[in-house]
């Protein structure tokens, strides 16, 4: 029985489909996981809006300056611009998008020590006790902003900074910024729950 023309062109089209799919690889794993940034953004954001919140209940102020970036591309993972004061406490690997560190991320969060914490963009905390050098320190922060949202300001201009948050000590307000001026802010008094 001879096939028509039409049976040819199927046999012909799931062929190529076959060779398509032994040619060919997915990657969209590894470009969604190349995207874990984001996640880990919006779980520092969260983390310190957890942090305000539960300081506002209990009448506590703490201020807190987080720089996220894309740290382990410095050159001999010497990020410049930054000086550790005293010894980084930060001695293990620890991860802000593993729930197992919960509990150390959060004690080193509510620390309260002077200095910035250091996040790379795959969520690995590098250090704490971090003191930022301002290179912009004119740049306009919001009134009753202080030291660490000039330097938070500040540091979001660079280019291996994705994102800087703050915690107000004085006003509990959480802001994200990024190029310079917060893009994003929580603030507890505005609360509904």
């Amino acid at each position: 029985m001879e096939k028509t023309e039409k049976q040819m062109s199927q046999i012909d089209d799931s062929a190529q489909e076959a060779t398509k799919k032994i040619t060919g690889t997915d990657f969209s794993f590894q470009f969604s996981a190349a995207r874990e940034f984001q996640k880990v953004e919006k779980k520092v954001f969260n983390i310190l809006c957890a942090i305000s919140k539960e300081e506002v209940s209990l009448e506590k102020k703490n201020g807190i300056l987080v720089v996220f970036g894309v740290f382990d591309a410095a050159k001999d993972y010497i990020v410049p611009g930054m000086r550790q004061i005293g010894v980084n406490p930060i001695q293990k690997y620890l991860n802000i998008s593993n729930s197992a560190f919960d509990k150390e991320i959060m004690a080193i969060f509510k620390d309260g020590s002077d200095g910035a914490i250091i996040v790379n963009r795959n969520g690995q905390i590098l250090g704490s006790k971090i003191y930022l050098i301002v290179d912009n320190p004119g740049l306009e922060v919001p009134e009753g902003c202080g030291t660490r949202h000039i330097s938070g300001a500040s540091f979001s201009t660079r280019e291996d900074v994705i994102a800087v948050f703050t915690l107000s000590e004085e006003t509990s307000v959480v802001r994200k910024w990024k190029n310079g001026e917060f893009v994003d802010q929580y603030n507890p008094g505005e609360d509904e729950s």
